[in-house]
């Protein structure tokens, strides 16, 4: 279907994979985008020696380089993709921006380009996994730490449906985010387009400070939707999240092209 639209890249977060963004995808497509997801290494399918070798600059290769394969025009402004990414998808996201130049930035409950602060209320959640993110050993937590911590407020059924299709992920990565890293760092500077930043209220992956602070670094409006966990990407939260982010965007792109 022929549209004027950009076409956007999601990049999904830890523990996905982009079957999970669907309710996203399909949302956009009903609007008039083109919709791509890239799957990060060793996610779909579960790659063990894959996810033992990739921390964040692997996953952000793959980001970049589907970036580049979806600009058909580089430096034409119409044809400029848009960039939304959830949780590691929207750090991955912040790091795109600071060396291409996308359409638009949006960040679903994104990592920040810093330390991972963990939040006191779940550092119980976080003590039968760390020695896989210390060692960089391939990690899914336990159903009730899924459950309590990143689907929190879904409803059970919801949860019922998500754990089975939740995908292992890196150790790495997940050393490198809570540490703050060189490769989760990104020159503020350089990014120059326009960033949403969305968070969730009953968000227990990243504290509402940080997500306060990373639209701060950015000039950023913000959209905060309360009791919604950090999987915001929910289809039960679609109606509630997705709406106010195509009205931001749809301005965004109206101004950028007037």
């Amino acid at each position: 279907m022929a549209t004027d639209k950009p076409p956007i890249l999601f990049l999904h977060g830890v523990f996905g994979r982009p079957a999970l963004l669907q309710p996203w995808t399909e949302f956009f497509t009903a609007a008039g985008y083109s919709c791509h997801a890239p799957t990060l290494p060793g996610r779909d399918p579960t790659d063990e020696q894959v996810l033992r070798r990739t921390g964040i600059e692997d996953c952000f290769a793959v980001a970049l380089q589907a970036f580049d394969d979806i600009d058909p025009e580089p430096g034409t402004p119409g044809h400029k993709p848009v960039v939304i990414g959830h949780s590691m998808g929207g750090l991955l996201g912040q790091k795109l921006a600071a060396v291409r130049d996308p359409a638009a930035l949006v960040l679903l409950a994104s990592i920040p380009p810093g330390v991972l602060w963990p939040q006191p209320k779940v550092m119980h959640n976080l003590l039968p996994v760390l020695p896989a993110i210390l060692a960089g050993r391939p990690m899914l937590p336990s159903e009730r730490t899924m459950r309590s911590v990143p689907l929190s407020t879904l409803p059970q059924s919801e949860q019922d449906s998500l754990l089975p299709r939740l995908a292992r992920d890196s150790g790495r990565v997940f050393r490198e985010m809570s540490l703050g890293t060189r490769a989760v760092r990104v020159d503020r500077e350089h990014v120059r387009c326009p960033v949403l930043s969305v968070s969730a209220g009953d968000d227990r992956n990243v504290a509402p400070w940080i997500s306060r602070r990373i639209a701060a670094r950015y000039g950023a409006q913000q959209q905060v939707h309360p009791g919604l966990p950090h999987w915001i990407i929910a289809a039960s939260a679609v109606d509630q999240v997705a709406p106010p982010v195509l009205n931001w965007l749809e301005r965004t792109l109206q101004r950028g092209s007037g």
